[in-house]
């Protein structure tokens, strides 16, 4: 069993993708802290509910909030390391040199998809944006802008895998896990 290449083996190194992997890794370091400020929290209500017969209010409102920035992020650096959703079936048995022009064709569709995403959540929270949430009071476009926000940084990673190349994702094959 061979090891998947690194991001450095298959995307080029220039100064751009070396900014482009260093934002990634940032952002993987802040969804990870997302995802554990969400566990923690998950645990404490828990902890609070059945020990003590308490919790705090906001608490879950919170990790819904924590959980909509993870999501939103994190769709962005999947897509610089090849793995954001896609059915491969058909694709990857075409032959390589048709191969990158539909990976090219697919990552300009995200680019065009997430670019009109954009677009219309910055109408949407024009709209919606000033109610507050429910228990802890904070304006709607607060979450709300992290739509906009991840569909811009999606559509940077994409470019940039167009033009630099992307890691791909590690994938267990059948065999491989029937080995396992």
């Amino acid at each position: 069993m061979s090891q998947p290449p690194s991001l450095q083996d298959v995307a080029s190194d220039t100064p751009g993708m070396r900014i482009v992997r260093r934002a990634a890794a940032l952002l993987e370091n802040l969804i990870a802290a997302l995802v554990a400020a969400i566990f923690l929290l998950c645990f404490t209500l828990v902890v609070l509910r059945y020990l003590f017969g308490i919790g705090f209010a906001g608490a879950e409102e919170l990790m819904r909030f924590l959980f909509v920035y993870s999501t939103a992020l994190g769709a962005s650096v999947a897509i610089l390391r090849g793995e954001h959703i896609r059915i491969g079936v058909f694709v990857e048995r075409l032959p390589p040199a048709c191969l990158k022009a539909v990976d090219s064709l697919r990552h300009l569709l995200v680019v065009l998809f997430n670019a009109y995403l954009a677009w219309l959540s910055l109408g949407w929270i024009g709209q919606v944006g000033r109610f507050r949430s429910a228990v802890l009071d904070v304006p709607n476009w607060v979450v709300q802008i992290s739509v906009p926000v991840g569909a811009v940084l999606v559509i940077l990673f994409s470019l940039a895998v167009l033009v630099g190349g992307e890691r791909p994702a590690t994938r267990r094959d059948d065999a491989q896990e029937a080995q396992a």
